[in-house]
């Protein structure tokens, strides 16, 4: 639909969720993006693990690790493009020592063989 023509009729009238990938009506028709799919996984591992958990409960737990999923795999795309601008300016042995540096200083790298290095 070409947004010149877009009205109030149009936006009421029109059903947006066959078109957005997004939607439980996409991933019935078999054009969805994985979404649902990623829910029931994620519910049915809660409710093996918590059957008496609520749906509530749930669905707080499913977006809260989704966010940390979420932010974990930007932290580390951004790692990984830090690393490969150093190879790239620097050369490969400057990347490596960047990767190293950089794997030592994060949180779970304490009490590790990183920690003499320091």
């Amino acid at each position: 639909m070409s947004t010149d023509k877009v009205t109030n009729l149009t936006i009421f009238t029109t059903d947006w969720a066959k078109e957005d990938r997004r939607s439980v009506k996409a991933y019935l028709n078999g054009k969805g993006d994985g979404r649902v799919l990623w829910w029931n996984i994620n519910r049915f591992i809660h409710q093996h693990f918590r059957p008496r958990a609520s749906l509530e409960k749930i669905m707080f737990c499913f977006h809260s690790r989704h966010q940390t999923l979420t932010l974990f795999n930007l932290a580390y795309q951004a790692y990984v493009q830090e690393v490969a601008k150093a190879i790239q300016s620097e050369g490969v042995v400057a990347g490596i020592r960047l990767a190293i540096s950089s794997a030592c200083k994060t949180p779970l790298s304490e009490g590790t063989a990183c920690s003499h290095l320091s």
